[in-house]
């Protein structure tokens, strides 16, 4: 069974969230907010600086990761 196509659709999907998440924290952080409240919790960061800072590393993150699943996964099916 290849699991390559099935890798690379999560890995895609992973950087997108993850371009998005460096780009667009502010929207990142509304939308956890907003969801959150849905669930009867209120979420506020307590530093918004901080918080966009930590989520633009956060998809930094997120882009590394998905390019180590990558590469692990072409070295230990060799």
């Amino acid at each position: 069974m290849n699991l390559l196509p099935l890798l690379i659709i999560f890995v895609a999907v992973g950087i997108l969230f993850a371009l998005f998440m460096i780009f667009n924290p502010a929207l990142v952080i509304k939308v956890h907010i907003k969801t959150s409240a849905k669930s009867n919790w209120r979420t506020e960061p307590i530093s918004m600086e901080k918080e966009l800072k930590n989520t633009k590393f956060r998809g930094v993150i997120l882009v590394a990761i998905s390019i180590l699943a990558i590469i692990l996964f072409k070295f230990f099916t060799i």
